[in-house]
Protein backbone atom coordinates (compact mmCIF):
# COMPACT_ATOMS: atom_id res chain seq x y z
CA UNK A 1 0.00 0.00 0.00
CA UNK A 2 0.82 3.53 -0.51
CA UNK A 3 0.21 6.52 1.50
CA UNK A 4 -1.25 9.18 -0.18
CA UNK A 5 -2.35 13.20 0.20
CA UNK A 6 -5.34 15.26 -1.07
CA UNK A 7 -4.91 18.47 -1.79
CA UNK A 8 -8.01 18.77 -0.76
CA UNK A 9 -5.97 19.77 2.73
CA UNK A 10 -5.31 22.92 1.50
CA UNK A 11 -8.68 24.19 0.23
CA UNK A 12 -9.87 27.62 1.04
CA UNK A 13 -5.76 28.33 2.31
CA UNK A 14 -4.28 28.14 -1.50
CA UNK A 15 -5.60 27.51 -5.14
CA UNK A 16 -5.85 24.41 -6.60
CA UNK A 17 -2.63 24.22 -8.23
CA UNK A 18 -0.55 25.84 -5.56
CA UNK A 19 -2.49 23.21 -2.94
CA UNK A 20 -0.71 20.51 -5.53
CA UNK A 21 2.53 22.12 -5.44
CA UNK A 22 2.68 21.73 -1.86
CA UNK A 23 1.37 18.15 -1.27
CA UNK A 24 5.38 17.82 -2.78
CA UNK A 25 6.74 18.89 0.82
CA UNK A 26 5.13 15.79 2.38
CA UNK A 27 6.06 12.36 3.18
CA UNK A 28 3.06 11.22 0.50
CA UNK A 29 4.19 8.55 -1.76
CA UNK A 30 0.88 9.92 -4.28
CA UNK A 31 -1.42 12.35 -4.34
CA UNK A 32 -5.12 12.98 -5.26
CA UNK A 33 -6.04 16.38 -6.91
CA UNK A 34 -9.27 18.32 -5.83
CA UNK A 35 -10.83 19.95 -8.75
CA UNK A 36 -12.71 23.33 -6.76
CA UNK A 37 -14.50 25.19 -9.55
CA UNK A 38 -15.53 25.12 -13.57
CA UNK A 39 -12.42 27.16 -15.01
CA UNK A 40 -10.68 23.90 -13.62
CA UNK A 41 -12.27 21.57 -15.44
CA UNK A 42 -10.25 21.36 -18.28
CA UNK A 43 -7.60 19.22 -19.80
CA UNK A 44 -5.22 22.58 -20.00
CA UNK A 45 -5.59 22.75 -16.23
CA UNK A 46 -4.60 19.80 -15.75
CA UNK A 47 -1.58 20.09 -17.82
CA UNK A 48 -0.79 23.39 -15.38
CA UNK A 49 -1.55 21.02 -11.83
CA UNK A 50 0.97 18.38 -13.59
CA UNK A 51 3.73 20.60 -14.23
CA UNK A 52 3.63 21.46 -10.34
CA UNK A 53 3.14 18.10 -9.10
CA UNK A 54 6.65 17.51 -10.92
CA UNK A 55 7.47 14.17 -10.12
CA UNK A 56 4.77 12.97 -7.69
CA UNK A 57 2.05 10.92 -9.14
CA UNK A 58 -1.57 11.28 -9.20
CA UNK A 59 -3.87 8.66 -8.58
CA UNK A 60 -7.36 10.37 -8.60
CA UNK A 61 -9.65 13.67 -9.05
CA UNK A 62 -12.34 14.97 -6.92
CA UNK A 63 -14.41 17.45 -8.46
CA UNK A 64 -16.62 19.79 -6.46
CA UNK A 65 -19.47 17.48 -7.72
CA UNK A 66 -22.26 19.56 -6.00
CA UNK A 67 -21.54 21.67 -8.65
CA UNK A 68 -22.89 19.23 -11.59
CA UNK A 69 -22.57 15.77 -10.42
CA UNK A 70 -26.79 15.53 -9.52
CA UNK A 71 -27.60 16.88 -12.77
CA UNK A 72 -25.98 13.93 -14.38
CA UNK A 73 -29.37 12.26 -13.52
CA UNK A 74 -31.42 15.27 -13.77
CA UNK A 75 -34.60 15.07 -16.11
CA UNK A 76 -34.17 17.80 -18.31
CA UNK A 77 -32.15 16.92 -21.48
CA UNK A 78 -30.47 20.09 -21.72
CA UNK A 79 -28.94 20.02 -17.91
CA UNK A 80 -28.75 16.55 -18.72
CA UNK A 81 -25.72 16.99 -21.43
CA UNK A 82 -24.39 20.02 -19.95
CA UNK A 83 -23.61 18.19 -16.64
CA UNK A 84 -22.39 15.43 -19.28
CA UNK A 85 -20.36 18.25 -20.74
CA UNK A 86 -18.82 19.32 -17.38
CA UNK A 87 -17.56 15.79 -16.30
CA UNK A 88 -16.38 15.06 -19.61
CA UNK A 89 -13.98 18.31 -18.95
CA UNK A 90 -13.15 16.98 -15.49
CA UNK A 91 -11.79 14.03 -17.24
CA UNK A 92 -10.08 15.92 -19.39
CA UNK A 93 -7.92 17.35 -16.60
CA UNK A 94 -7.74 13.86 -15.14
CA UNK A 95 -6.10 12.46 -17.96
CA UNK A 96 -3.69 15.12 -18.34
CA UNK A 97 -2.76 14.94 -14.75
CA UNK A 98 -2.06 10.81 -15.40
CA UNK A 99 -4.93 9.82 -12.44
CA UNK A 100 -6.63 6.33 -13.19
CA UNK A 101 -9.55 7.21 -11.29
CA UNK A 102 -12.49 9.96 -10.70
CA UNK A 103 -14.06 9.59 -6.97
CA UNK A 104 -17.84 10.02 -7.85
CA UNK A 105 -20.37 11.04 -4.76
CA UNK A 106 -23.30 10.73 -6.91
CA UNK A 107 -26.66 12.09 -5.90
CA UNK A 108 -26.65 13.71 -2.67
CA UNK A 109 -29.54 14.77 0.33
CA UNK A 110 -28.33 15.28 3.49
CA UNK A 111 -31.93 14.53 4.97
CA UNK A 112 -33.39 11.99 2.41
CA UNK A 113 -30.50 11.14 0.30
CA UNK A 114 -32.12 8.10 -3.02
CA UNK A 115 -30.84 4.62 -2.50
CA UNK A 116 -28.94 3.50 -5.59
CA UNK A 117 -32.04 1.88 -7.23
CA UNK A 118 -34.04 5.19 -6.95
CA UNK A 119 -31.53 7.13 -8.60
CA UNK A 120 -33.27 8.55 -12.09
CA UNK A 121 -31.86 6.21 -15.19
CA UNK A 122 -29.11 5.22 -13.16
CA UNK A 123 -27.43 2.72 -15.43
CA UNK A 124 -27.72 4.51 -19.08
CA UNK A 125 -26.42 7.46 -17.35
CA UNK A 126 -23.11 5.98 -15.36
CA UNK A 127 -22.94 3.99 -18.65
CA UNK A 128 -21.97 7.53 -19.94
CA UNK A 129 -20.00 8.48 -17.56
CA UNK A 130 -17.79 5.30 -18.18
CA UNK A 131 -17.35 5.86 -21.22
CA UNK A 132 -16.35 9.16 -21.44
CA UNK A 133 -13.95 8.06 -18.50
CA UNK A 134 -12.51 5.16 -20.22
CA UNK A 135 -11.77 7.67 -23.68
CA UNK A 136 -9.56 9.24 -20.87
CA UNK A 137 -7.90 6.12 -19.67
CA UNK A 138 -9.64 6.60 -16.54
CA UNK A 139 -12.54 4.45 -14.33
CA UNK A 140 -15.30 6.10 -12.36
CA UNK A 141 -15.37 4.85 -8.73
CA UNK A 142 -18.38 5.52 -6.32
CA UNK A 143 -17.33 6.65 -3.11
CA UNK A 144 -19.62 5.71 0.05
CA UNK A 145 -21.03 9.28 1.21
CA UNK A 146 -22.87 10.14 4.64
CA UNK A 147 -25.52 12.51 2.60
CA UNK A 148 -25.28 10.90 -1.11
CA UNK A 149 -27.05 7.53 -2.48
CA UNK A 150 -24.34 5.03 -1.56
CA UNK A 151 -24.53 4.97 2.42
CA UNK A 152 -24.61 2.01 3.75
CA UNK A 153 -23.36 -2.06 3.17
CA UNK A 154 -26.61 -2.81 1.78
CA UNK A 155 -26.60 0.59 -0.72
CA UNK A 156 -23.32 -1.29 -2.02
CA UNK A 157 -25.17 -4.26 -3.03
CA UNK A 158 -27.85 -2.24 -4.51
CA UNK A 159 -25.57 -0.81 -7.04
CA UNK A 160 -23.55 -3.50 -7.89
CA UNK A 161 -26.71 -5.40 -9.16
CA UNK A 162 -27.90 -2.26 -11.36
CA UNK A 163 -24.06 -1.42 -12.04
CA UNK A 164 -21.97 -4.75 -13.15
CA UNK A 165 -18.36 -4.44 -12.81
CA UNK A 166 -18.57 -1.74 -10.40
CA UNK A 167 -15.64 -0.48 -7.85
CA UNK A 168 -15.69 1.96 -4.97
CA UNK A 169 -14.01 4.09 -2.72
CA UNK A 170 -14.03 3.64 0.44
CA UNK A 171 -14.43 6.55 2.76
CA UNK A 172 -13.83 5.53 6.66
CA UNK A 173 -15.08 9.38 8.04
CA UNK A 174 -17.98 9.10 5.55
CA UNK A 175 -18.74 5.37 6.86
CA UNK A 176 -18.36 6.59 10.62
CA UNK A 177 -20.91 9.71 10.21
CA UNK A 178 -23.30 7.27 8.64
CA UNK A 179 -23.47 5.17 11.75
CA UNK A 180 -21.88 2.57 9.87
CA UNK A 181 -19.13 0.17 11.15
CA UNK A 182 -15.87 0.85 8.80
CA UNK A 183 -15.19 -3.26 8.56
CA UNK A 184 -19.12 -3.74 7.26
CA UNK A 185 -18.42 -1.39 4.81
CA UNK A 186 -14.54 -3.08 4.29
CA UNK A 187 -16.72 -6.65 3.34
CA UNK A 188 -19.61 -5.32 1.42
CA UNK A 189 -16.88 -3.63 -0.88
CA UNK A 190 -14.74 -6.26 -0.47
CA UNK A 191 -12.90 -7.19 -4.00
CA UNK A 192 -13.95 -4.26 -5.61
CA UNK A 193 -12.31 -1.24 -3.32
CA UNK A 194 -9.87 0.57 -5.83
CA UNK A 195 -9.12 3.94 -3.63
CA UNK A 196 -9.52 4.23 0.38
CA UNK A 197 -9.98 7.87 1.89
CA UNK A 198 -8.94 7.78 5.56
CA UNK A 199 -9.63 10.02 8.34
CA UNK A 200 -9.76 10.04 12.28
CA UNK A 201 -13.10 9.72 14.78
CA UNK A 202 -12.89 10.69 18.25
CA UNK A 203 -14.73 9.89 21.69
CA UNK A 204 -17.04 12.62 21.27
CA UNK A 205 -17.15 12.20 17.16
CA UNK A 206 -15.36 14.93 16.03
CA UNK A 207 -13.35 14.56 12.91
CA UNK A 208 -9.38 13.99 13.76
CA UNK A 209 -6.30 13.40 11.79
CA UNK A 210 -5.31 9.45 11.73
CA UNK A 211 -3.18 8.85 15.33
CA UNK A 212 -5.45 11.43 16.83
CA UNK A 213 -8.52 9.40 17.12
CA UNK A 214 -10.16 6.52 18.63
CA UNK A 215 -10.39 3.93 15.38
CA UNK A 216 -8.24 1.21 14.64
CA UNK A 217 -6.40 1.42 11.84
CA UNK A 218 -4.64 -1.72 12.60
CA UNK A 219 -7.73 -4.07 12.05
CA UNK A 220 -8.76 -1.14 9.09
CA UNK A 221 -4.95 -2.20 7.17
CA UNK A 222 -6.10 -6.12 8.17
CA UNK A 223 -9.00 -6.11 6.64
CA UNK A 224 -8.56 -4.22 3.66
CA UNK A 225 -5.71 -7.06 2.89
CA UNK A 226 -8.22 -9.62 3.20
CA UNK A 227 -9.69 -8.31 0.35
CA UNK A 228 -6.71 -7.98 -1.60
CA UNK A 229 -6.52 -4.28 -1.40
CA UNK A 230 -2.89 -3.22 -2.49
CA UNK A 231 -4.08 0.77 -3.23
CA UNK A 232 -3.48 3.92 -1.71
CA UNK A 233 -4.47 5.15 1.52
CA UNK A 234 -5.37 8.61 1.17
CA UNK A 235 -4.96 11.19 3.82
CA UNK A 236 -8.39 13.41 2.69
CA UNK A 237 -8.58 16.15 5.98
CA UNK A 238 -10.28 19.12 5.76
CA UNK A 239 -9.01 22.54 5.38
CA UNK A 240 -9.38 23.17 9.10
CA UNK A 241 -7.54 19.80 9.61
CA UNK A 242 -4.45 20.86 7.86
CA UNK A 243 -3.77 24.11 9.37
CA UNK A 244 -1.26 22.34 11.79
CA UNK A 245 1.49 20.97 9.42
CA UNK A 246 3.60 19.55 12.07
CA UNK A 247 0.45 17.53 13.01
CA UNK A 248 -0.47 16.66 9.37
CA UNK A 249 3.14 15.59 8.57
CA UNK A 250 2.99 13.81 11.96
CA UNK A 251 -0.40 12.38 10.58
CA UNK A 252 1.23 10.79 7.41
CA UNK A 253 4.16 9.49 9.17
CA UNK A 254 1.45 7.33 11.56
CA UNK A 255 0.08 6.08 8.32
CA UNK A 256 3.55 4.97 7.03
CA UNK A 257 4.42 3.03 10.11
CA UNK A 258 1.28 1.37 10.43
CA UNK A 259 1.49 0.29 6.90
CA UNK A 260 5.23 -0.65 7.53
CA UNK A 261 4.51 -3.19 10.68
CA UNK A 262 1.81 -4.83 8.56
Amino acid sequence: MRVGLSSAAFYGRLETEDAAAHVRDFPAQVCEVFLETHSEYCRSFGQLVRQKLGDLPCVSVHAKGTQFEPDLFGRSHRQVEDAMGIFAGVCDAGEALGAKYYVFHGPGNARNALPPDKVNALQERFGRMREIAAQRGMEVLWENVSWCSIRTPQDVQRARELLPGLHFVLDVKQALRGGVDVLEMIAAMGRDIRHVHVLDWDAQGELRLPGEGIVDWQAVLAALRSVGYDGTILLEPYGHQATDEVALRRSLDYLHGLILRE
